[in-house]
């Protein structure tokens, strides 16, 4: 997927400046220079739940995508996170999206949790259980490396246990909630004690089992829903 370069909404600031030379650099499939290939930000990955259900035949997923990408896109445009600013990579049923560094790890925690929550509510209120949108999605932050394929390291391995993590799937199953949100462990503590951003009584500590991965998670889980039988 190639990326637009949103230069109105990004901060006119030396490092949104070196952003920008960085995003343009991906967008053309340049590599960039070894010195300044490496990124410290924030990542997100986006998976919808029960996607290849047997019952789900190939018009369903096709129309499930398209409210994915659409319903994210709005909440991250809610949440000020510029959409046309980030890389995304498709992941067939799910998207991974790394930010410009200059987003703070806020606001992917409470404020796009609620945006998400909210719209995924409003699409589900009349449609069947075969067309509901329930998604898990997953927040970290770390250093990329980038190449001409797209975005590799250590947290986008880690970024992907936490979404797969079977403590997560299940965690989601029960309370039968639209959206499940799992936070890596740094990037929580970060937010948690830099300032009352978040409501950390609706979050619980999640342990992460998953390949290689042993971690602690944080889940926060919308209130909508019905648990799956």
């Amino acid at each position: 997927m190639r990326i637009r370069l949103a230069r109105d909404r990004i901060p006119a600031s030396r490092d949104a400046f070196a952003t920008r030379a960085h995003f343009i650099d991906h967008r053309t499939h340049t590599p960039p220079h070894p010195a300044s290939a490496r990124l410290h930000t924030c990542l997100l990955a986006v998976d919808v739940v029960a996607f290849s259900a047997l019952r789900r035949d190939e018009v369903v997923q096709l129309e499930l995508r398209r409210a994915m990408y659409a319903t994210l896109q709005r909440a991250l445009a809610m949440t000020c996170i510029p959409w046309q600013a980030c890389h995304a990579e498709d992941r067939g049923d799910g998207i991974l999206v790394v930010l410009p560094p200059e987003i703070p790890g806020y606001l992917l925690l409470d404020p796009l949790a609620h945006h998400l929550g909210a719209l995924l509510r409003k699409w589900n209120l009349y449609r069947s259980e075969l067309a509901r949108l329930r998604m898990r999605i997953a927040v970290t932050a770390g250093s990329v490396r980038w190449d001409e394929y797209g975005v590799s390291g250590r947290v986008v391995i880690e970024l992907f246990r936490l979404l797969e993590a079977p403590a997560f799937k299940e965690a989601i199953d029960l309370a039968g909630s639209d959206l499940g949100l799992l936070a890596g462990e740094r990037l929580f503590e970060d937010v948690a004690c830099s300032g009352p951003y978040i409501e950390q009584e609706r979050y619980r500590a999640v342990q992460v089992a998953c390949k290689e991965t042993k971690a602690v998670g944080w889940l926060w889980l919308s209130q909508s829903g019905a648990p799956v039988a």
